[in-house]
Order: structure tokens, then C-alpha cells, then sequence
């Protein structure tokens, strides 16, 4: 059978784990404590569409739901470690549990500690960036976890499935915060499974083949966290005073491609009465919300945790059933007395700092001490291409599509400014909603159809003997090699021109750190093509 376990975390009561509006009773039960519950029957949503169709009317035809959880206490092998409790949740049991009150990565930690990494079946990613990417990998059989092509720099690995070295403890594991057990089990020995679970979950035999999860790691220590939401706090204040922030929203958790629904914003502080749905999470709505209602009702993050949903809207009612922590949404990043962290699907982390020191260091490497323009005044990227075009060494490219030979219809973007010095320059308004990752995407895509590809290199000189007539400029052709012609990359450069407002607090011109980190990769990438990189940072003022 199929085990759902999850980890009460320490100093929280069962009674306390619940959310406040379940509707599980508790039943006797000789060991442990357990609550079970029946929904009621319910005509599915499209009932009324359906009989529509029927001659005669249908027969009643109706949904219906049955949850239970059980509440096990398991004692420790090691005597001087407390007892714990666990919960086994069944049917649509785990919908009653406040996720709060669970030790998050609980499942992830016990899987990556009893799986070794050639017997991987499936994973899930996060790249955290201004949007977050979120991908499930998962194989046809076990493989190793080279297979999963993961960036262990830049991936937050959110869940891991595989067969674990122990087939007596299960045929297959499967983790994220609830552990997923398929095994053959009795109520006899059910404890004795959990009381693994608990072992494999202190175990440290992760950190040989998957200590990159250290690189990102959870914070516990409350003061910190209470910190670190306070400033978060104020960073949403800000972008209701429609000042510029790198705080986002996204949901955490992968939905279903076949899923398509409107959501709406609820809780204190927020507009009240019939809510906007929209098709998507986003902080500009969310910040519209808060605009439109009283912000001054909500006094600090605790307050906003507990309150604030994003809910699937039903017939411009929010679902209670359907919905999600609208701080399980939050993405944000900040340094705080000398450590970066981060939060992510309602959890701060912090990174390591050898990690942090060393990406730090790379990305100083590639910043230019001389920009090719050390600040503008232009408010968006659009502005600022407009100013750039009056420049006599650049040559404006932006919005030039090309194909190469092996992509017909591709419409690459080759860059937006030829300089005269050889330099193809990529630009990005790092205060704007877009990812900057896009940009490092676009560099490395540009350059390697540069140098693969000879339809590219001539739609290329082409477009820019086309450009340089239409604003009067000469000579930029001539710096493009013709297409029969192999460059050498050596003599070119790809430029990645970021508009950044200063720090706050550091008052430095820079990047959010996980966009240093996703540049990593695609600098070596480009950099092992021949090209030099540079990062032009230029001040917004």
C-alpha cells in the first residue's frame, strides 16, 4: 500500500496541527489518536452543462470525499532523543493539516538519505529568479542523478523519488515535505516504518552524493526568522508605496498542465467584496489589492501569514478547499548581518557562505569597470535604447529577428546594440518584472548560432547594412564577417548591460544574487565558445 507520513514539528500539539476549518472528528482507536471524516455528496460542476446534452434529464450523479489522519508517537533508537509524533494522512486527509505545524523537507531529507544516487526516479526543481522556473524530471527507470542534468549551483531541489537501498523499508520513496511510502505494511509493524523514517530523516548519508542541499539551507532559529519577515514586511510596504522591489510571488508547488483556473486574493487588510479573479499570480495584482484596501488593518507579517490566500475562484466566490498561504508565494532575497538568504514556498534559507563567497567572486570577474554608459535617467529599457541610439558606436539591433538554417521561423533576437568595438550588447531593466535570466538566455543563444551558423551570419550582415543606412551610421557591416567567413570569437565580446537602481543599505550598483548564480553556467558556456563576457552595470538615477 501507499503511506503518506509527515513530521509533527517539535513544541506543536496534534490539536493544534489542524486547520481551523476541518471537519474530521476524532474516533477511539487502541494506539495513537485518529480523526476521520466524509465530505458531503456534491454534483460535480459540470453537471448542469452535461445534462444539457441528455433527452430526459441525467440520473444524480455526485462527488464525494472521505479523510482520515492518524497521530502515531515514535520513540528514537537513541534514548536521549524525544519521542515524536507522526502523521499518516488518507484520502484527502492531509487538506485538514495546518502545513505549519510539519517539519518542511521532512520526505526529501529521509528519501536522499535512503536512495542512492543511481537509483533516482524523479525530481523536482526550482530556479529561483524574478520568475521561478519549476520542472519535474522524471525517468522511464531508476537512474543515476547525473541523468537529471541538474544545475547544482542555481536548482532548489523541492522533491525526490526513488528506490531506496533497504527494499524492506519500501519498494519506492517519493519526498518533499510528506514522506510517500509504497511498501507492504500491517498495523503491527507501522510504527517500526515511521521509526526508520525518523532515523533516515537525522541520518547525514545525504550530504555524500547530495550535499549540494546545503548549499541553500532551511533557517530554524525563530529571532532570525522574525527578522528576516520583518523586513520582507517592509519591502511589500514599499511596493505599495509604488517604489521598485525585488520581492515576487510564485506558486511553489508544480500544477497541472490540463489545470486552467482563476484566482483571487483574500484576507485582512485586503478589498472586500467580489473579488477579481485573475489567471495567474502575480505581485502587481497582489500590490493592487493591497492598494485597494487598508493596508494600515494588517500590523506585521505574522498577522499577513495567517491571513492572507490565494484561492481558486468559483462563481466569484473564493473555494476554501482550493487554496494556498499567500506567504508560501513570496520570493525574496535579502543580505542580513553578513548572510544572504532567501525565501521560497514559505521558508527562509540561507546560503552558504563559501557558496555565496565564490559566486560573488566570479560574478566580479565579469563586471567591466567601464561601462559602456555609467548611469541614464531613462525609466524603462524601451527609454533607454531610444537614448543609446544616438550614440555614433552603437548600432541599434533591438527587435531584428533571424533564424538559422536548423531553426527556421526561431526569430532570435542577435542583440540589441553592435558597438564598434566588436561588442554584441544584451539589455535588461533589472527593476522590471522580467527575469534577468532571460537575458543571460538570449547571449547564449545569439552566440552560438554566430558561430555555428552561416544563414545566421549573413541575415545578420545583412539586417545591419539595412540599420546603419536607416540611422545614418557606416562601418558596422564591414566588423561582421560575411557568411561563408568563420568568425573568431575571440575577437568579439557579448556584453550583458543591466539597469540597476543603487542598493539601500550597500548603496553598490549590483544583481540579486541567484541571478549571479544562473549566470555562472551560461558564462562558461559562452566563454568556452571563445567569446570574452563582461556585465555593464549602469545606475539608474
Amino acid at each position: 500500500m501507499s503511506l503518506s507520513v509527515r513530521l509533527l514539528r517539535s513544541g506543536r500539539t496534534i490539536d493544534d496541527s489542524f486547520r481551523a476549518d476541518h471537519d474530521l472528528e476524532e474516533r477511539p482507536s487502541e494506539i495513537g489518536r485518529l480523526f476521520v471524516g466524509q465530505a458531503p455528496a456534491l454534483s460535480p460542476t459540470w453537471f448542469d452543462f452535461v445534462s444539457g446534452f441528455a433527452t430526459g434529464g441525467l440520473p444524480r450523479l455526485v462527488n464525494q470525499s472521505c479523510a482520515a489522519v492518524l497521530f502515531l508517537e515514535v520513540a528514537p533508537d537513541d534514548k536521549r532523543s524525544a519521542k515524536r509524533s507522526v502523521a499518516l494522512t488518507f484520502g484527502t486527509g492531509h487538506h485538514s493539516l495546518d502545513p505549519d505545524a510539519f517539519e518542511r523537507s521532512f520526505g526529501l531529507k529521509v528519501v536522499l538519505n535512503a536512495v542512492a544516487r543511481s537509483n533516482l526516479r524523479s525530481m523536482d526543481i526550482a530556479t529561483l529568479d524574478a520568475t521561478t522556473f519549476q520542472k519535474r524530471i522524471q525517468a522511464s527507470r531508476d537512474a543515476d542523478l547525473q541523468g537529471f542534468g541538474i544545475d547544482v549551483d542555481r536548482d532548489l531541489l523541492r522533491l525526490a523519488a526513488g528506490s531506496p537501498r533497504d527494499n524492506s523499508f519500501a519498494r519506492s520513496l517519493a519526498g518533499k515535505d510528506a514522506l510517500t511510502l509504497h511498501t507492504k505494511t500491517s498495523p503491527a509493524d507501522v510504527i517500526e516504518k515511521c521509526k526508520t523514517a525518523l532515523k533516515l530523516y537525522h541520518s547525514a548519508d545525504y550530504k555524500r552524493d547530495f550535499g549540494f542541499i546545503d548549499f541553500v539551507a532551511p533557517v530554524r532559529q525563530q529571532d532570525i526568522l522574525e527578522q528576516l519577515d520583518a523586513a520582507a514586511f517592509a519591502e511589500l510596504q514599499e511596493l505599495v508605496k509604488g517604489n521598485a522591489s525585488d520581492l515576487h510571488i510564485a506558486l511553489p508547488d508544480i500544477l497541472s498542465p490540463e489545470e486552467s483556473v482563476e484566482v483571487g486574493y483574500f484576507g485582512i487588510g485586503l478589498k472586500s467584496g467580489r473579488k477579481q479573479a485573475y489567471t495567474q499570480i502575480a505581485i502587481e495584482d497582489y500590490v493592487e489589492e493591497l492598494k485597494a484596501g487598508q493596508i494600515a488593518d494588517i500590523a506585521d507579517m505574522a498577522q499577513l501569514r495567517l491571513s492572507h490566500e490565494v484561492r481558486v475562484i468559483t462563481d466569484g466566490e473564493g473555494d476554501k478547499k482550493q487554496k494556498r498561504k499567500l506567504y508560501d508565494c513570496f520570493v525574496y532575497e535579502l543580505t542580513h548581518k553578513g548572510d544572504a538568504y532567501v525565501l521560497f514556498a514559505g521558508d527562509w534559507f540561507v546560503v552558504d557562505k563559501a557558496f555565496h563567497a565564490a559566486v560573488e567572486s566570479d560574478f566580479l570577474k565579469l563586471v567591466s569597470r567601464k561601462p559602456f554608459v555609467a548611469s541614464t535617467k531613462a525609466e524603462s529599457e524601451r527609454d533607454f535604447i531610444a537614448e543609446l541610439d544616438a550614440h555614433k558606436n552603437l548600432l541599434n539591433l533591438d527587435q531584428v529577428k533571424l533564424s538559422p538554417a536548423s531553426a527556421p521561423g526561431a526569430n532570435l533576437e542577435p542583440c540589441d546594440f553592435l558597438s564598434a568595438t566588436k561588442q554584441f550588447i544584451h539589455l535588461k531593466d533589472g527593476h522590471s518584472s522580467a527575469p534577468i535570466s532571460h537575458l543571460w538566455n538570449q547571449g547564449v543563444v545569439s552566440a552560438e548560432s554566430f558561430v555555428r551558423d552561416e544563414k545566421f551570419r549573413i541575415d545578420l550582415r545583412k539586417e545591419a547594412k539595412k540599420r546603419q543606412t536607416k540611422s545614418k551610421k557606416a562601418g558596422f557591416d564591414a566588423i561582421l564577417p560575411d557568411g561563408r567567413s568563420k568568425p573568431v570569437p575571440s575577437e568579439f565580446a557579448v556584453v550583458f548591460g543591466i539597469m540597476r537602481h543603487r542598493y539601500k543599505k550597500s548603496g553598490i550598483v549590483s544583481i540579486p544574487f541567484f541571478s549571479k548564480v544562473s549566470l555562472r553556467a551560461v558564462a562558461d558556456r559562452i566563454q568556452l565558445m571563445g567569446f570574452p563576457v563582461e556585465v555593464h552595470l549602469v545606475e539608474k538615477v
